[in-house]
């Protein structure tokens, strides 16, 4: 019984362990990448002109409902090259169209129903992550000073990314439209704090996106 109950001891020590360094691992990820919060801008007269903005992509349907985190992203993109805060969009996200998952065509279709012409939208199908959208807009597309658009949280660590690869990016802070599902609102939020982490640990060991060259 003593053993026993030593053993537990042991293991719940270990576990309160690893529980406080994840705690502490989230918080400094959270307090490195909220330093970029300065560069993100939330009104429309404030933000500077830039030739490109970026709009990060996210599936368009979620549980089958039109995703009101992705809307909010097309409607913010649509105002800033309606306002002339931009010239070009480049829509990047995950392209698949034979397995039917195509984030790209429905940005872009979104965006034209906003009166943005095609011929200013650019796809990027090959933006698998936020680090890969970021590197590929500067070694793909050849642009290098441009508006991210996404929610905020996403923004800091976009900024983060491109801070430490050279890249002169700001944001353009996108509303969650109405209707997100309370299980979604969530997962948003458990998700947010480790995706920092992974994304100082990106940097640390020296990840690059895994399309360097194709459009």
């Amino acid at each position: 019984m003593n053993r026993l109950s030593r053993s537990r001891r042991i293991l719940l020590f270990w576990a309160a362990a690893a529980l406080i360094a994840a705690l502490e691992a989230v918080a400094a990820a959270d307090f490195l990448i909220g330093a970029t919060s300065s560069r993100i801008y939330s009104s429309l007269n404030d933000v500077p002109v830039r030739e490109v903005g970026m709009v990060l992509g996210v599936p368009k349907y979620s549980g089958g409902r039109p995703c009101p985190v992705l809307a909010g992203r097309i409607q913010a993109a649509a105002e800033l090259y309606r306002a002339g805060k931009v010239k070009m969009l480049v829509v990047s996200g995950t392209s698949r169209p034979e397995e039917f998952y195509d984030e790209i065509s429905a940005m872009t279709r979104d965006l034209i129903k906003l009166g943005v012409p095609g011929n200013a939208i650019i796809g990027d199908g090959k933006g698998l992550r936020t680090l890969d959208s970021i590197l590929r807009m500067r070694d793909v597309f050849g642009y290098d000073n441009f508006i991210s658009i996404s929610q905020r949280d996403h923004l800091e660590r976009a900024l983060y990314l491109a801070d430490h690869h050279g890249i002169t990016t700001i944001g353009f802070e996108a509303e969650i439209l109405p209707g997100l599902h309370p299980d979604e609102a969530l997962f948003s939020a458990i998700r947010a704090p480790l995706s920092n982490v992974k994304a100082i640990l990106d940097i640390a060991i020296g990840r690059r996106a895994k399309y360097t060259t194709e459009r």
